[in-house]
C-alpha cells in the first residue's frame, strides 16, 4: 500500500529526522548523489561543518540513499540524524489496508509474525493520532552468529483505513532502545490530507 501524499504525509521534526527518497530518480531527485549533495549542504550549517567533515557527511547521506530497504513495500523512511547530538540510524515506515476487526485485535495484530524471537514484548499506550499505540520489542538470532541478537522495535497504529508501523532493526541493542520515543514522535506526526 502506498502512502500518496493526498491521502495523508509525515509532518516529521526537522530538526530530528530527515526524510530520505525510498528510490532513485525521485520526484525531486534524479539521483542519490544529488539528493546526499543538498542534504549535506543543508545540514552542515547547524554544525559548523569544515570542507571534510561536509565531505564525511555527504557521504555518510549517499550511503543511506543508496541502500536497499530490509523489507518490501515501505511507504517511506527517515534518516534519525538529529541537531542535538544523537543517534544517527535511518528507520522505515510501512502501511497495510485495515481490516475491520484490526482495531479490535491491533496488539494481537502487533507481535504477529515474531515466531522464532528470543524476546517479545508489546507495550500499548495512549495516541493523540491514533487513540492507541503499540509499542513492540523483540530480539532475533542473528544467523551464523551464536549468542547474538538483533532488535525488532515497532510503532503500531490504526489510523482511518490503514495501519501504520514504524520500524526499527539494529544490531546495537542499546542504539534501538534510544530510538523508541522517536519513532513514537515519527508515529504521532502522522497527518490525514496532502501536506501544506
Amino acid at each position: 500500500m502506498e502512502l500518496s501524499d493526498p491521502v495523508a504525509h509525515f509532518d516529521a521534526d526537522p530538526d530530528v529526522w530527515v526524510p530520505v527518497p525510498l528510490g532513485f530518480p525521485s520526484e525531486r531527485w534524479p539521483t542519490p548523489q544529488a539528493w546526499a549533495a543538498r542534504a549535506a549542504a543543508d545540514l552542515a550549517p547547524f554544525w559548523r561543518l569544515d570542507d571534510l567533515q561536509r565531505a564525511d557527511l555527504e557521504h555518510m547521506a549517499l550511503v543511506i540513499a543508496s541502500s536497499p530497504t530490509p523489507l518490501p513495500g515501505p511507504v517511506a523512511r527517515f534518516w534519525h540524524l538529529p541537531l542535538e547530538p544523537g543517534v544517527s540510524r535511518v528507520v522505515h515506515a510501512y502501511a497495510e489496508p485495515f481490516e475491520p476487526d484490526w482495531r479490535e485485535r491491533i496488539e494481537e495484530w502487533a507481535t504477529d509474525g515474531y515466531e522464532g524471537a528470543l524476546f517479545q514484548r508489546a507495550e500499548p499506550r495512549a495516541s493523540e493520532v491514533f487513540g492507541t499505540l503499540v509499542c513492540t520489542s523483540a530480539l532475533w538470532p542473528i544467523p551464523g552468529e551464536p549468542g547474538a541478537a538483533a532488535a525488532v522495535l515497532r510503532v503500531i497504529g490504526a489510523l482511518d483505513d490503514m495501519i501504520v508501523v514504524i520500524e526499527v532493526l539494529d544490531a546495537d541493542l542499546s542504539v534501538a532502545a534510544r530510538l523508541l520515543e522517536p519513532a513514537v514522535g515519527l508515529a504521532e506526526s502522522l497527518r490525514l490530507g496532502p501536506a501544506a
